[in-house]
């Protein structure tokens, strides 16, 4: 009817930048396990981090209208989000310095994850500065709508999020395969990564600050055409990397059985995910392990603990395989698709089915899969005997050399 695009803006945005931390923060949680495993060491600062989790967490709601400070509202708005965008910065480098002293001093171990993490470090860090910058209204009003803004946001988001993901792939794929990465490859991926970015991205700040808008579509400043041609060069650089993770997997794959783990933990880890084989039985632990600290698997193979034999094994009880819950995602689906294309039967049929669904599974009598307490013992004793000897574990040349120094599970010392 009309609208009001100050309403509709700030409604959007009021979720939008919270979604920004919603990306960012689980990237943040790999970046925490990178510095720690990699290096050696706990987690420094951990109550820290915790903290300033929960202070962005908290303020990301409150800087949304840095998203338009052009659009004419008071002096006095601008400046309090201004204020608390520059707020948020504090906690996001309180993380920065905790991750950095928790690789001082540590046994780092040069991995593909280590790299991402370095380049994390240095270009997020960018994109940060970049972002208090744009907190500065008066900055922002010449900024605002230019390549430079849009160097900022993908400084953030890139080596933010994407890199945490490419990192977390590459750590958790052998929890969940059996089988590792290709290291040789996923190192390259990450220089790719990296190279490219720098190349793509940062060349817009500069035609940001020369008064390049963004989404343009031509222009006619030849001043403009080397940085462009350097950004263009850093996006095929990009097009290389995604390809690099595609070969990765492949060979990778064809190579599995000399990249097999069934040990479990490849990378020497701390908690307690890698304590289980690889892949990890349906039950996940045979026997609740016993936590007493953070670190509690690094804590347990520094004692000799870690891997010593179960007197008692119980029957566990799993719950029924049940398609349920995919037959709802796919009302679900077809809710929002109706919902978006105005086809109201379609969103009518699928609310209903999704209801439906959902209240018949209620009333239907729930099965459960007991796994016998024989079966268990037999497949645990057998992972916990090869761990022992040392035999659990599978690493090729390459992944030697990567982990050279590397304990063995059953002597481990915190360094």
């Amino acid at each position: 009817m009309g609208g009001n695009l100050m309403n509709f803006i700030n409604l959007f945005w009021m979720f939008g930048h919270p979604e920004v931390y919603i990306l960012v923060l689980p990237a943040f949680g790999v970046m925490s396990e990178i510095a720690s495993t990699y290096s050696g060491k706990r987690l420094y600062g951990y109550t820290s981090i915790v903290a300033a989790t929960m202070c962005i967490a908290v303020l990301s709601f409150t800087v949304w209208l840095h998203h338009f400070f052009t659009m004419g509202q008071s002096a006095t708005v601008n400046a309090a989000f201004g204020v608390a965008t520059m707020l948020i910065a504090i906690p996001t480098g309180v993380k920065i310095y905790d991750w950095l002293a928790t690789l001082w001093g540590g046994r780092i171990r040069f991995t593909a994850p280590m790299i991402y993490l370095c380049g994390f470090f240095v270009l997020f860090t960018i994109g940060g500065l970049s972002g208090v910058i744009l907190a500065s209204p008066t900055l922002d009003y010449q900024l605002h709508n230019s390549q430079f803004l849009v160097a900022h946001f993908h400084n953030v988001i890139i080596p933010g999020v994407l890199f945490g993901i490419l990192a977390g792939i590459h750590i958790w794929f052998p929890k969940i395969y059996g089988f590792r990465l290709m290291e040789s490859l996923s190192r390259i991926t990450a220089f790719l990564w990296a190279i490219g970015f720098i190349l793509a991205f940062m060349p817009l700040y500069q035609t940001g600050l020369m008064g390049m808008t963004r989404r343009t579509v031509a222009y006619e400043d030849p001043d403009l055409v080397p940085w462009m041609i350097v950004s263009g060069i850093g996006s095929l650089i990009l097009g290389l990397a995604f390809l690099s993770i595609l070969l990765t997997i492949f060979v990778s794959v064809l190579n599995r059985k000399k990249l097999m783990v069934p040990f479990g933990d490849p990378w020497d880890g701390r908690t307690l995910e890698w304590w289980t084989p690889a892949p990890t039985p349906e039950w996940n632990f045979a026997v609740l392990p016993k936590v007493e600290c953070r670190d509690a698997f690094a804590d347990a193979k520094e004692k000799g603990t870690a891997y010593q034999p179960i007197e008692k094994y119980d029957d566990i009880e799993m719950p029924a395989n049940t398609y349920y819950g995919f037959i709802i995602m796919i009302m679900a689906s077809g809710l929002g698709f109706g919902l978006v294309w105005h086809m109201w039967w379609l969103a009518i049929a699928s609310l209903l089915g999704a209801i439906a669904t959902a209240i018949i599974y209620a009333f239907l009598p729930q099965k459960h899969n007991i796994i016998p307490a024989a079966e268990v013992r037999e497949i645990d004793e057998a992972w916990r005997r090869a761990a022992r000897e040392g035999r659990g574990v599978t690493r090729d040349d390459e992944c030697n050399a990567a982990n050279k120094g590397l304990a063995r599970p059953d002597n481990i010392t915190n360094p």
